[in-house]
């Protein structure tokens, strides 16, 4: 699925980017978000690294009301390292590593309450290693800052 497919004709956009960035590849979506923060400029769409604490954002999230919010995180789901997948976060949960999942699962509980008009979208990475970031991922979060930076600037 490609980027702009993901956004479809939405406007106000968020990305709540989730991951450790001590634990190599399991920093895919702070990567992803601080990645977004220095490629688009466009005040409709809003990267938020939320780090491994998501509800820290959440207030920040409401505020901004966006139409869609993109969950950016590492995904085990047995895929090569840096494929990425597109998926409901509520069917994924079960594949987001457990240091992110209790967090993630209340979060999004709490904004789905909050905003009941908003989409909300999994865009998760297969992560290979958690000692390093693997070229896989490096070019992964390369690849989708040019496809985002696309299609929202």
């Amino acid at each position: 699925m490609e980027v702009k497919e993901i956004l479809g004709n939405l406007h106000r956009v968020v990305l709540m980017g989730i991951g450790n960035e001590k634990m190599g590849d399991y920093g895919f979506g702070a990567y992803l978000a601080e990645a977004l923060l220095r490629a688009v400029e466009n005040p409709n769409f809003f990267p938020l690294n939320c780090h491994s604490v998501p509800e820290s954002q959440a207030g920040v999230v409401v505020r901004f009301r966006p139409e869609l919010v993109i969950v950016a995180t590492p995904l085990e789901f047995g895929g090569e390292p840096g494929k990425v997948v597109v998926a409901d976060p509520w069917e994924a949960l079960e594949d987001v590593p457990e240091e992110f999942r209790f967090q993630l699962k209340v979060t999004l509980g709490h904004l789905k309450e909050l905003l009941p008009w908003t989409r909300f979208v999994l865009l998760g990475c297969q992560p290979g290693s958690k000692k390093e970031v693997t070229e896989e991922v490096k070019n992964c979060v390369r690849g989708l800052a040019i496809a985002f930076k696309d299609a929202v600037d």
